[in-house]
């Protein structure tokens, strides 16, 4: 494995100042020696000896040496500047499948079996053999850490309980990326008798969680984070494995030891997560929008729910509708207009969870 700085950033000399200009973030750092002596040398694709070897030929102990390279890589990987070039070394991949991300298809080839039995419990329920790949990515180990590498060029260097959530959030992007003329909505998509139900809120509000309280009890999985809306006003979910953060894993009882399971994989913000894959997902079709669900948690009184006034339950769909242009256009607001005015408008305020599912589920019964 090599590694190369990509065309986004650019060192420069200010007076006497060693400075980098970082396109992506439109900024520019003033740099130590050795970070702007590799970025210089990086120009050429190197590996982490040739890397550590250089600097030991400067001086640099070998202990300290492999410490700053390593930490340079790292950063350098996290600002989206690291290309990383895969040679015989890495040998071939062990395992590859392409996954369906509903608005695009993403190859995934693992060169390492540990790396690859992280990450199957996860994805391997996207899979969807005979589908043609649109983006690739490769995953291989980079000393005790791993390395993802996203169609063929920009790599992320992560530690083993960051590489998980590293690729969802890469996935997520290549799924939001590609949502064509759909519009992407922010909220938990849960089906049943061909009826969806869509839970918005702030972040930290517990969809996941209701989602997967409505899920025990009856109802499908669309997905925890992403709706995606066709022209018509139907809905498909993205179903990533619902990610659960570390304050609900004692929230539901009849899933507690399935979660327990679940290793404890770490967001790239150290929010520790649990993903819950074994679950019952929705058909991969569009289906109505029945009822649209605001949900307020408070910390005790019974569920109440109450009806919405239909531009509060447009305003909370916009603030997180996403499109490929980044906003929508009239034919796409109209047809959100659509699906909002066809569907049950309601506020649920709840503490409790198995009282917010029963109120639930007889409003979704219903007519």
């Amino acid at each position: 494995m090599k590694f190369r700085v990509s065309d986004g950033a650019r060192f420069f000399l200010l007076g006497q100042r060693k400075t980098i200009f970082v396109e992506p973030a439109q900024q520019i750092f003033e740099v130590d020696d050795l970070t702007a002596y590799l970025t210089c040398n990086l120009v050429e694709a190197l590996s982490f000896q040739e890397m550590v070897s250089d600097l030991v030929g400067r001086g640099l102990a070998r202990g300290p040496a492999n410490a700053f390279v390593k930490k340079y890589l790292r950063s350098w990987s996290r600002q989206g500047l690291l290309d990383v070039v895969l040679d015989e070394n890495d040998g071939q991949p062990i395992h590859t499948h392409v996954l369906d991300l509903a608005t695009t298809a993403a190859a995934i080839a693992y060169y390492d079996r540990s790396v690859r039995d992280l990450f199957l419990p996860v994805f391997d329920h996207l899979a969807r053999p005979g589908a043609q790949a649109a983006l690739a990515y490769d995953v291989a180990r980079f000393g005790d850490c791993g390395c993802i590498r996203r169609n063929g060029s920009r790599g992320m260097i992560v530690t083993s309980a960051e590489a998980v959530p590293a690729l969802k959030g890469f996935l997520t992007e290549d799924a939001l990326g590609a949502v064509g003329t759909d519009v992407a909505l922010h909220g938990a998509l849960l089906v049943k008798n061909a009826r969806s139900l869509l839970i918005c809120g702030a972040p930290g509000a517990g969809k996941t969680t209701l989602a997967l309280a409505l899920v025990a009890a009856g109802f499908d999985c669309g997905g925890d984070d992403i709706a995606l809306m066709d022209g018509r006003g139907l809905m498909r979910g993205v179903p990533f494995a619902p990610a659960l953060k570390s304050g609900s894993w004692d929230l539901l009882d009849g899933l507690r030891d399935a979660i327990i399971a679940c290793p404890v994989h770490r967001r790239l913000d150290n929010k520790r997560v649990r993903y819950l894959a074994p679950v019952r997902y929705a058909p991969r079709e569009h289906v109505p929008l029945h009822m649209i669900v605001l949900i307020r948690r408070r910390k005790e009184g019974p569920a109440v729910i109450s009806a919405v006034e239909p531009v509060q339950a447009l305003s909370e769909l916009l603030s997180g509708a996403f499109t490929s242009e980044r906003r929508l256009d009239v034919m796409q607001f109209e047809s959100l207009l659509t699906a909002v005015s066809g569907a049950r408008l309601v506020e649920l305020t709840f503490s409790r969870l198995d009282e917010a599912v029963a109120i639930l589920s007889r409003y979704h019964e219903e007519g």
